[in-house]
């Protein structure tokens, strides 16, 4: 099931109310934008900080949001449920300052409210970037990138706009999300075709240094904290392909397969890592694997004579 806008005056419908959500920290140069493109849209502005140096608490302030502080613990989720229980409108919209809603697609996002069968919904994020190594990189077509900066993007679909008052919290210190929450509990999903606009080379570290040291450190405390969750392994993988590291990159793809996270697109990507660290063997089984999930009747790679142990081990 796919939510598409309505053609006809979605102006006359009554509509349940929008609370935006998001954390910040030194987003001086970004916040405006952000709240500018959903302005006339949500209905309150709820803003946690974890420790702005600048001056992103007065914008946020100017644009009438409500600001929350909250120290900085090394975990995402922590301040994003501090929003989720400020928040009083009919339903809860998460963004992040460094990206966009285009008011093109306010019409969209309200009409989610009328939907009462369900209670949450997928946003793709479109994540502009020159990380063509990256997992899932799409070049786009007409080569027109909004800013006008990359040639593609790499698509990240999650939940992001959902019912308040369910109980719904973030889980996870990197990567986090509501979706284990919804899974556990139950609660419908249903994708739409809203597109978020993200620019990978805007961030708040203060040098590419410190984002790489960041996001690697935070990777790596998630599959400490969750040991045995094969998602985690795989963010620490992609955090790891995208800085370079494809040895350690080829270990967390590795332990993701072990534990259940087998997909095609763990296979690519262990070939490309391979490849690159000249293992042409193993880059080559590994893609054949690929091939294979993408098409299961393929037979050409005999379980037996090479079993999957032969890609992982020594890995």
């Amino acid at each position: 099931m796919k939510i598409k806008t309505p053609k006809y005056n979605w102006q006359r419908y009554n509509f349940g109310t929008i609370s935006l959500c998001m954390i910040m920290r030194n987003e001086a140069k970004l916040l405006a934008r952000c709240l500018k493109s959903v302005q006339g849209l949500v209905d309150e502005i709820i803003i946690v900080d974890t420790g702005s140096a600048d001056n992103s608490i007065e914008i946020a302030k100017s644009f009438g949001a409500r600001v929350y502080l909250s120290p900085w613990q090394d975990d995402f989720a922590l301040p994003r449920n501090v929003g989720l229980e400020h928040a009083q409108g009919d339903y809860i919209l998460i963004m992040d300052p460094d990206e966009v809603l285009y008011e093109k697609h306010h019409a969209a996002v309200r009409w989610l409210t009328r939907i009462k069968e369900v209670s949450a919904f997928w946003i793709t994020t479109l994540n502009y970037g020159s990380h063509s190594n990256e997992p899932n990189y799409r070049f786009i077509k007409d080569g027109k990138c909004p800013l006008g900066i990359y040639s593609g993007y790499t698509p990240s679909t999650k939940t992001r706009f959902f019912r308040n008052g369910l109980g719904i919290k973030f889980e996870g210190c990197y990567h986090e999300l509501v979706d284990y929450y919804l899974v556990r509990k139950g609660i419908k999903v249903v994708k739409t075709d809203i597109p978020i606009h993200h620019w990978a080379h805007e961030f708040s570290q203060a040098t590419p240094q410190h984002k790489k040291e960041f996001y690697l450190r935070l990777g790596e405390k998630k599959v400490k904290e969750w040991p045995t969750h094969s998602q985690a392994w795989w963010e620490l993988a992609v955090t790891e392909m995208i800085y370079g590291y494809r040895e350690r990159a080829s270990r967390s793809i590795a332990k993701a397969i072990n534990l259940g996270h087998n997909t095609q697109n763990q296979y690519f990507a262990l070939a490309k890592c391979q490849h690159f660290l000249n293992n042409k063997e193993k880059s080559n089984f590994a893609y054949e694997k690929g091939i294979c999930k993408l098409y299961p009747n393929l037979t050409h790679v005999d379980p037996v004579n090479k079993p999957l142990s032969a890609l992982l081990d020594g890995i």
